[in-house]
């Protein structure tokens, strides 16, 4: 009797082992030392946003971080205290422009209404979403600025001061 309940146990931890990686999310989570409240799905929704004012194309020009954490690097690190806090007021705005939506479900919004509100704010510098949008817009170029492939090809930018000519008669 012991040994059946033996490899009963024994059957629902092998189980709980193998279901143990689809039950949880193991994608660290990045905190930020100046937004320590953004949570994931925020990040993920700034990523969405950045991605729709300037599209990505991971194949032609590759870069070393992810574009949101590229964006979210630089706004949390070259913003000032007073620029941080309007960056924070216009996504707090920004995102009740969807308050019919609820919390965390910003996956759900459709692409099309979400860039009709990114068109209708982003030229508006003076308002929350305006500056808010505007700082997304700055550092999704710099991203996309900074690839080798642009930086190399377009811009004939060498990663090595001077060029080496080889042998030349003196």
């Amino acid at each position: 009797m012991i040994r059946r309940e033996a490899l009963k146990h024994m059957g629902w931890v092998t189980g709980g082992v193998f279901m143990l990686p689809y039950a949880c999310d193991l994608t660290p989570e990045i905190s930020y030392s100046n937004f320590p409240l953004l949570k994931k799905e925020q990040q993920e929704f700034i990523a969405r946003i950045c991605s729709l004012i300037l599209a990505e194309d991971p194949e032609n020009f590759p870069t070393p971080e992810p574009r949101e954490h590229f964006v979210l690097t630089l706004v949390n690190d070259c913003l000032d205290s007073e620029q941080r806090a309007e960056f924070s007021q216009g996504f707090k705005a920004f995102q009740q422009l969807f308050s019919t939506v609820k919390e965390g479900a910003f996956q759900e919004l459709e692409s099309e209404e979400l860039q009709k509100h990114i068109l209708e704010n982003i030229e508006e510098q003076e308002t929350e979403v305006g500056i808010f949008l505007n700082h997304l817009k700055t550092y999704s170029l710099l991203h996309f600025e900074t690839s080798e492939n642009y930086m190399k090809n377009y811009l004939n930018f060498e990663f090595m001061p001077g060029r080496y000519y080889g042998k030349v008669p003196v």
